[in-house]
């Protein structure tokens, strides 16, 4: 069973995607501050590079940054409505988009001439070809789509009315960049548009427990776990996960697996069931960035082969999937993952004022 629970209260919003009970992912947004990826914002151009690198003032602390192409042109002071693709950190300014795209259950709508694309997890030829078909007898003029995942076997008239929907929100927002002060937000995003169909929602304005939300559905315990640096596999190894500047380091341990035959199944069943723990791991803890998982050491390659094709599945299986870079004979895989929002142990944890941030402590 799929569920959705959401806990409004205290300084931020939190929302758990719960299978069977299991947390899967979890999404924190703080009400005085909290992720503007996917809003539109109209921004002040303060400053073009030659290389065309453009900041631009979204009022926050730092300027944002996009890259200008070749056809698009800007000046100091012009507003502009642009998007945001990534937040800003500590380091930079948040990370813009001139292509506003204006997300559904189902489809992604933007300005653009007439291009249909189509989830690569959508692997039925016939269907991708009919989603195709529809989508471009659906768009006006001016305008570019990308079908997403749910939409296979979708109904014409739902996809329609989406499509639809998104049009006229991409015309409203335009007209309203027209005449909007600097700064304002034109269009917010919302998390629940990328999350899974689910069975039940419970929030908490309409909870009637005697337990916090939260503890009666045990997502505070599965979230304090979600920031331990060992997490155990159901063989007796474990994983240990370090994040670091330049990049995650995740390490596999046999543990208290001692095995039942020989040394080799005991490594590959190892392996295979971090697999499986390393890509949970990946999604609930909000990972990003460049990943490196080092395996333990397996002498044959058919054993690496089935390791790295089982990892892929489940990377690929995430919502914002990994892609695999490659993977060296002594079983170090390096991985990549697209950033949308901060990690989870940014959001709830912050660098150690005795250690000097080479530790974190609770917020």
């Amino acid at each position: 069973m799929k569920r959705l629970i959401i806990d409004e209260q205290g300084p931020a919003v939190r929302t758990a995607c719960l299978i069977d009970g299991k947390l899967e992912e979890i999404f924190i947004d703080y009400k005085d501050g909290g992720s503007i990826v996917g809003h539109i914002i109209n921004g002040v151009v303060k400053n073009i590079l030659p290389s065309r690198f453009v900041f631009i003032d979204i009022g926050q602390e730092k300027n944002a940054f996009m890259n200008l192409p070749e056809n698009f042109n800007l000046k100091a002071g012009q507003y502009i409505p642009i998007q945001v693709r990534k937040d800003a950190t500590a380091d930079k300014g948040a990370n813009l988009s001139h292509i506003l795209q204006f997300k559904g259950r189902y489809a992604i709508v933007h300005p653009g001439f007439g291009e249909i694309g189509v989830s690569k997890k959508i692997a039925d030829k016939a269907e991708r070809k009919r989603l195709n078909q529809l989508a471009s007898s659906l768009l006006p003029k001016g305008y570019s789509c990308i079908l997403r995942t749910p939409a296979a076997d979708i109904s014409d008239k739902d996809l329609e009315a989406e499509i639809f929907q998104l049009v006229k929100m991409c015309e409203d927002t335009r007209k309203v960049a027209e005449h909007a002060p600097a700064f304002k937000i034109l269009y917010r995003d919302s998390i629940f548009n990328d999350l899974p169909d689910v069975d039940e929602v419970i929030t908490s304005s309409k909870w009637g427990g005697d337990k916090k939300l939260f503890d009666a559905f045990d997502i505070e315990r599965q979230i304090t776990k979600a920031l331990h640096r060992n997490v155990w596999l159901p063989c007796g190894g474990f994983v240990t996960i370090d994040p670091t500047e330049a990049c995650i380091v995740i390490d596999v341990n046999t543990g208290k697996f001692g095995g039942k035959k020989n040394y080799r199944e005991t490594v590959l069943k190892t392996n295979l069931e971090a697999a499986v723990v390393i890509a949970q791991q990946i999604s609930l803890r909000n990972l990003s960035g460049m990943i490196i998982v080092d395996f333990i050491d397996m002498q044959k390659e058919d054993d690496r082969s089935q390791l790295l094709n089982a990892f892929t599945r489940e990377l690929k299986a995430m919502r914002i999937p990994a892609d695999i870079v490659g993977m060296t004979p002594l079983g170090l895989v390096q991985l990549t993952r697209r950033k949308q929002r901060e990690p989870l142990y940014r959001l709830l944890e912050e660098d150690c004022p005795q250690c000097k941030g080479s530790g974190r402590v609770k917020k």
